[in-house]
C-alpha cells in the first residue's frame, strides 16, 4: 500500500488521508523510539572512542549510556527535545508519504516507468524525503540541540531556544547541516522505500500464504530490514550532519568531553577521519541500527495500518462481479452470465476454496473469447481470484488452470482465427490483459512473453493488416503492454515494428483508418511509449476511443 500501485484494486485513499496516516505513524513511532534516539545522538557527538579502554570516554555502550543518563539526568532525559521531535515526526511523516504517493503516481501517469520498479521507488523515496527535510529541518536542528545539551540546560523551553539561537547565530542556524542532511537523506530514504517493497515481494514469494495471513507482521519485518540496510549504507553522512548541527553550541557540550568546530561537510569528514579513524564515521552505529530497525519497521507498520483503517475496502457485488476501488468505468457487469455461473464467479472471488477453480478458469476464458468487452476487463477478475486463493490457501490452482487453457488456445490460434475473427481478437485482448495483470515479484510472467509476442506478430502480417479489427487490436494491445514487452525482449519488439512499418507502406489493402492507427503506434513507440501533446491533438481529435 506504500506508493501508487495501478494494480491495487483495494486502494481508495485520498491525499489528506495519506498525510494523516503518515503523521500519526510518525507520532506513535517517535514516542516509542525516543530513548534510543537520544543515546544515538550522544554517541555521534562524542569525540572520544566509544570504548571502556578510553578513560575520557563518557559513553561506551548502549546499556551503560542508558544507565548513566538515567542516573545523572533522570528518566525525562530520554525524551529531551521530545516536543520538537514530535513536530518533526508529524510534519516529516505527512510530507514524505504524501510526496511519495504523488511522485509515484506522476511516474505512472507519465508512462515513464512502472511505478513499482525498484529504481522508481528509490528516486521517488529520495525526492520525497528531500522535500520533507526542507519543510522540517529547522525543527530537526532544535531537536538535536535539546537532545545534545547536558545539565545545566542552555535552553529552558522551545520558545527560549528559538529566540536565543536566532539572536546569537542568525536565521541560518536553523538550516545548519542541511547539505549533509540532503545528501544523506536522499539515498537513505530511497533505499528505505525501494528495499521495503523488494523485501515485501521476496517475503510473498517465499511465504505466499503467510504473507497474506500476517500482513502486519510482514510490514513490520520488511520495514525493519529496510531500515537496517539503509542506515548501514548511509550512516557516515548522518554522523557528519549531527556534528555540524551542534556547531556554535560548544559550551553546552563541555561536560560530555572534547568538542570540535567544523567549517563544513568536507572539513568535518576530514577531521573525523584524521582524529578518529574510519571507525569514527560509524560511532553510534549499534543504537542507530537498533533505532532504525524499530523506527522504520514501526513507521511502515503504522502507516499501512492507518491507511487500511482510513480506507476500508469497498466491495460491490450486486448483479456483477466484485470490484475494488473506482466504480463506474472499471466495473464490468456479468449479468450476461446465467444465475448459476454468476454465483460460481462470486464464490470464487469470496471463497475460492469452495469451488472448482479449473472450471472457473475455463468459464472465464470461454466467455472472454465471445465477449470483446469482457475480454478487456477479465484480467482484473483473474487477478482478484488469484489473490483470494493465495490469501486463503497459499495455492495457485486457478492460475495454473488459466495458463494451461491459454496455452491450449495459443496452440490452435490459426484455427481460431479461421473459425472466428472476433474470437481471435478477443483471445489476443484477453491474453494481453492477463499479461498486464498477472505478475511474479513485480515482473510480468515469463511464460506469457513469447505467446503474447507471437499473437502480436500474427496481427502485424499483411493479411491481418487488411482487416481493421485486427489493426485496432494490435494498436490497442501495444499501447497497453508494448513497453513491458520491450523491456523483456527488445529485439523482438524491433522485429515487430519492422513488420508494422512495412505494413504501413503497403501499396494497397490498408484502409485510411488502419494507416492512421499504424502511424500513431509507430510515433508512440518512437516517443518512448508516450503520446506527445502534438500527437494527441492530431490523432485523438479525429478518433474516438
Amino acid at each position: 500500500m506504500v506508493g501508487y500501485d495501478p494494480k491495487a484494486d483495494d486502494r481508495n485513499i485520498s491525499n489528506l488521508e495519506v498525510a494523516v496516516a503518515g503523521s500519526v505513524s510518525g507520532l506513535v513511532t517517535r514516542v516509542l523510539i525516543s530513548p534510543l534516539d537520544v543515546i544515538k545522538i550522544r554517541f555521534q557527538l562524542q569525540i572520544e572512542r566509544l570504548s571502556r579502554s578510553d578513560p575520557n570516554a563518557k559513553y561506551h555502550g548502549i546499556l551503560q549510556a542508558g544507565r548513566q543518563i538515567l542516573q545523572e539526568e533522570g528518566p525525562t532525559a530520554f525524551w529531551k527535545g521530545h516536543i520538537p521531535a514530535q513536530l518533526l515526526s508529524i510534519g516529516y511523516g505527512a510530507v514524505q508519504f504524501l510526496s511519495f504517493e504523488v511522485l509515484t503516481e506522476l511516474v505512472h501517469r507519465a508512462s515513464v516507468r512502472d511505478a513499482r520498479d525498484f529504481s522508481v521507488h528509490f528516486l521517488c523515496g529520495g525526492l520525497s524525503a528531500c522535500v520533507a527535510t526542507l519543510a522540517v529541518h529547522p525543527v530537526d536542528v532544535l531537536r538535536t540541540r535539546f537532545a545534545a545539551q547536558g545539565e545545566p540546560r542552555v535552553y529552558k523551553t522551545l520558545r527560549d531556544a528559538v529566540v536565543t539561537m536566532y539572536r546569537s547565530e542568525g536565521p541560518l542556524v536553523f538550516y545548519k547541516g542541511l547539505n549533509p542532511t540532503l545528501i544523506a537523506i536522499f539515498p537513505y530514504a530511497g533505499f528505505q522505500f525501494s528495499i521495503y517493497s523488494s523485501l515485501k515481494c521476496a517475503y510473498e514469494w517465499a511465504l505466499p500464504a503467510e504473507g497474506k495471513k500476517n500482513g502486519n507482521f510482514q510490514n513490520l519485518l520488511c520495514g525493519s530490514g529496510a531500515g537496517v540496510i539503509s542506515k548501514t549504507l548511509t550512516y557516515p553522512l548522518d554522523l557528519f550532519k549531527k556534528r555540524l548541527q551542534v556547531g556554535g553550541f560548544e559550551q553546552a557540550r563541555a561536560s560530555f568531553g572534547q568538542v570540535r568546530s567544523y567549517k563544513g561537510l568536507l572539513d568535518c569528514a576530514g577531521q573525523v577521519l584524521r582524529e578518529e579513524g574510519a571507525q569514527g564515521c560509524f560511532k553510534g552505529l549499534s543504537p542507530s541500527l537498533l533505532k532504525a530497525a524499530l523506527s522504520t519497521g514501526l513507521v511502515f507498520f503504522w502507516y499501512e495500518l492507518f491507511c487500511a483503517v482510513l480506507s476500508p475496502t469497498p466491495v460491490k457485488s450486486c448483479c456483477g462481479w466484485i470490484v475494488m476501488g473506482e466504480p463506474g468505468r472499471e466495473e464490468y457487469k456479468i449479468q450476461c452470465f446465467d444465475a448459476e455461473t454468476q454465483q460460481l464467479l462470486k464464490t470464487a472471488l469470496k471463497d475460492p476454496g469452495a469451488v472448482d477453480l479449473e472450471k472457473v478458469a475455463n468459464v472465464i476464458v470461454d466467455h472472454s473469447l465471445q465477449d470483446s468487452v469482457f475480454s478487456k476487463e477479465a484480467g482484473r477478475m483473474c487477478y482478484a481470484i488469484i489473490q483470494a486463493e493465495s490469501k486463503q490457501a497459499g495455492q495457485s490452482v486457478f492460475r495454473r488452470g488459466l495458463l494451461n487453457r491459454l496455452q491450449q488456445e495459443y496452440q490452435t490460434r490459426e484455427q481460431l482465427r479461421a473459425r472466428s475473427l472476433q474470437g481471435w481478437v478477443c483471445y489476443v485482448t484477453f491474453i494481453c490483459n492477463i499479461f498486464d495483470y498477472l505478475r511474479v515479484n513485480n515482473m510480468p510472467m515469463m511464460a506469457l512473453v513469447n505467446p503474447v509476442y507471437d499473437c502480436l506478430f500474427r496481427l502485424a502480417q499483411p493479411d491481418s493488416l487488411s482487416k481493421e479489427e485486427e489493426v485496432d487490436c494490435l494498436v490497442l494491445q501495444l499501447h497497453r503492454v508494448g513497453e513491458q514487452l520491450e523491456k523483456m525482449n527488445g529485439q523482438r519488439m524491433d522485429e515487430l515494428f519492422v513488420l508494422i512499418r512495412d505494413g504501413f507502406l503497403l501499396p494497397a489493402g490498408l484502409s485510411s483508418l488502419a494507416q492512421l492507427l499504424l502511424l500513431e503506434i509507430i510515433e508512440f513507440r518512437a516517443a518512448g511509449w508516450k503520446t506527445t501533446p502534438a500527437a494527441h491533438k492530431y490523432y485523438y481529435s479525429e478518433l474516438s476511443d
